[in-house]
């Protein structure tokens, strides 16, 4: 909650005390006292012999080093202030996780992608673990707004999203064809030309123009 070092030891010899805003501690917090923070670094002090565990989950084996014989609750930036016991727990629980999750949204894009349908079971595994937008997906009405997958009209301009486009080629690029077209046959003709999708429909227009 507080630091306070002697002058003798180098430091400033006042008491530094965590910020409160609106009475809620601050959990990090700059010091600004350059004789206080040199102390807190180790400068001025003999080097010390710090050990690094060993991770046999990474295959890295224990270390020792010579380092400065600074503070373990402190670091020069917001960054390099070392992580709590319970910190770097959940950072390697939620790393794990994040990996894995990752991976099953991988393989559920490759399945779709490939017109697999996904097993019951494989899906209920996914709804545990993602919000179901993510998995269903989201389409284009013909205004070109995006929607949630299954949505019956779309939230922004209210048509129905059962709407068939016409059947057929699509026509010579020329403003007077093209302004006929819906957003979503004019985006597909970039696509199909190499061209940016993005932009509104009167962009398009002029871009396939």
């Amino acid at each position: 909650m507080s630091v306070s070092i002697p002058a003798g030891s180098g430091g400033c010899g006042k008491t530094h005390s965590r910020p409160v805003n609106k009475g809620t501690i601050a959990k990090i917090w700059g010091l600004n006292c350059l004789p206080c923070e040199a102390y807190l670094k180790g400068e001025g002090k003999p080097k010390v012999i710090r050990v690094t565990p060993a991770d046999k989950d990474k295959g890295i084996p224990s270390r020792m080093k010579h380092v400065a014989d600074s503070d373990p609750l402190w670091g020069s930036t917001p960054e390099s202030v070392p992580k709590t016991p319970d910190e770097e727990s959940i950072h390697a629980v939620r790393t794990e996780l994040g990996s894995q999750q990752l991976k099953m949204l991988e393989a559920f894009a490759a399945a779709k992608e490939a017109g697999i349908a996904i097993p019951p079971d494989a899906m209920w595994v996914l709804e545990q673990n993602f919000d179901p937008k993510i998995l269903k997906g989201r389409v284009e009405c013909e205004e070109g707004h995006e929607n949630p997958a299954g949505s019956k009209f779309c939230l922004e301009c209210g048509v129905s999203m059962t709407a068939k486009a016409p059947r057929g080629s699509l026509p010579a690029a020329g403003d007077d064809a093209l302004a006929g077209l819906s957003i979503s046959q004019l985006r597909k003709m970039c696509r199909d030309q190499g061209l940016p999708t993005g932009g509104k429909k009167s962009d398009l227009i002029e871009r396939l123009s």
